[in-house]
């Protein structure tokens, strides 16, 4: 299909582009200036404004064959009213799609109920409060001919981008992981390229008049995000609550009282009835060992597929952490090659052989953790091959509830990853100590 896309210069609107494109679609973007931006995967541009509705008077030709619209609300009811109108009207009796983007806010907080879907009433927070009338001006548009849908995201998150850049960015600069609010609060989280997979299932299958969560986890501890955050501005302490009315003066009391919201929402029925399927790691993943944190990266050609090999890389390490933490004998095992591994222990055991290693761990890690553990993080990658690579990791010693103990020194591993049968594995590791 060609479809229009609104917002298409913007965080969610770049992962949607990539997915359509990557879905055989073509992408007409709606932009405010004519520059050309190379680069985009876009087919076409247009533009309009929609802050400015009759700049859209023709942008819905004979050729669209879909229209999203992700270009955030103007905040006036009667300007977001008109872009409806003038962005559906062309598709009347066409049975051609629109689908509009809103949001999980519009259902205010969810209280002690779990999991709300679909069918519960709006009750709007501030910040959205006509959001449901231009839903339901959506909807509407199904009686008209116009395979009308709405998408309702959750707290968007990975491509190191949306609202959690927000806690790591204001941990970064206060020195402490903050979350806003009571010490409870949950917020429906959904990874940016799920939530596009979504758009893109929207566009190709959703029937008429119907409405979509685009929740990939219902209702994720936000004190627990704060942590994740402070983990990937390189903070390890302990998250600090910060009351609504602080937090108002920072962002404004609308925006406050969102980053204050409790809910817990499922996204189930798009994965029932739509096929959906969001594989992509968890919001608290993606902070700790995902897009929020950089790595410095050698011997590759930048781009998707070197990405990728480094996200995987990321992940063992993960597995590494996950183990150690967890006193996991085998699951620290599997992270090693079975042929030939070496590794040299912090205190400078040299080992040799897969039994040599398993001998070791099976002895020293029960009970290893037993006052304290450590965090990973990978922070260089050198590619010495496509399927060879040297990883620099920092080890910091932490207590049990994340916090650094400022009296050890660290450690810094240095692995040898070998990619056998598409999976990495190590092949060689040091861990060295910090000494001062």
């Amino acid at each position: 299909m060609k479809v229009l896309l609104t917002g298409a210069t913007g965080y969610i609107g770049s992962a949607v582009t990539d997915h359509l494109a990557a879905a055989g679609h073509q992408v007409v973007a709606l932009t405010r200036g004519a520059e050309p931006q190379p680069g985009r995967g876009w087919h076409a541009q247009l533009v309009g404004d929609t802050a400015d509705p009759a700049s859209l008077a023709g942008a819905v030709t004979g050729e669209i064959e879909a229209v999203i619209h992700l270009a955030p609300p103007s905040g006036d009811a009667e300007v977001d009213t008109a872009v409806i109108e003038a962005l559906a009207t062309p598709l009347r009796g066409t049975g051609r799609p629109f689908v509009y983007t809103s949001g999980v806010w519009v259902l205010g907080a969810t209280g002690e109920a779990q999991e709300v879907g679909e069918d519960a009433p709006t009750n709007p927070i501030d910040l959205v409060g006509h959001r449901p009338r231009i839903e339901q001006r959506v909807l509407a548009e199904a009686a008209e001919g116009v395979r009308a849908v709405v998408v309702r995201p959750g707290i968007v998150y990975g491509r190191g981008g949306g609202i959690p850049a927000i806690l790591v960015d204001r941990a970064r600069r206060q020195g402490v992981p903050e979350y806003f609010g009571e010490e409870g609060v949950r917020w429906p989280t959904v990874h940016v390229d799920d939530l596009a997979e979504l758009f893109v299932a929207a566009v190709e299958r959703a029937e008429a008049g119907t409405v979509w969560h685009g929740v990939g986890e219902p209702a994720v501890a936000v004190r627990d995000l704060a942590r994740a955050a402070g983990r990937a501005a390189g903070v390890l302490a302990a998250p600090h609550a910060v009351p609504v009315e602080q937090a108002a003066e920072d962002f404004g009391p609308l925006f406050a009282d969102a980053l204050a919201l409790d809910q817990s929402v499922s996204g189930a029925a798009a994965r029932t009835a739509l096929g959906w399927r969001p594989a992509r790691p968890g919001a608290v993943a993606e902070l700790v060992s995902g897009s929020y944190r950089p790595v410095e990266v050698f011997g590759a050609a930048d781009g998707p597929g070197t990405d990728a090999e480094v996200a995987e890389i990321r992940r063992l390490v993960a597995e590494v952490e996950h183990a150690q933490q967890n006193e996991l004998v085998d699951h620290f095992l599997s992270v090693f090659r079975q042929e030939d591994p070496v590794w040299t222990t912090g205190h400078g055991e040299r080992l040799s052989g897969f039994e040599e290693i398993a001998a070791f761990t099976q002895k020293v890690l029960p009970g290893a953790t037993a006052e304290s553990t450590a965090v990973y993080d990978v922070e260089r990658v050198l590619f010495l091959r496509p399927d060879v690579a040297a990883v620099n990791v920092r080890q910091q010693p932490v207590h049990h509830d994340g916090t650094r103990i400022t009296d050890r020194p660290e450690g810094r591993p240095f692995y040898v990853l070998v990619k056998e049968d598409g999976t990495w594995r190590v092949g060689a590791a040091q861990n060295t100590i910090v000494a001062d």
